[in-house]
């Protein structure tokens, strides 16, 4: 087996195809903003903890 499997790229993977499928009218928008923070953040944890914040606020707000 490949010693470089790290769980935590494959859990930011999973989060960036979440915020793309969640943000149903602009599914555009969800890619942009999926490729802006992995190019500005470079701290996995909060790379994770960003993509969180957008789903729920995107639930929320869709409540509205």
């Amino acid at each position: 087996m490949n010693g470089d499997f790290d769980i935590i790229d494959l859990v930011i993977s999973l989060l960036d195809i979440t915020v793309i499928i969640f943000i149903e009218d602009e599914p555009l928008i969800g890619i942009i903003l999926a490729l802006l923070l992995k190019i500005v953040c470079k701290d996995k944890l909060i790379r994770i903890l960003l993509i969180l914040l957008v789903i729920v606020l995107g639930e929320v707000m869709g409540e509205e």
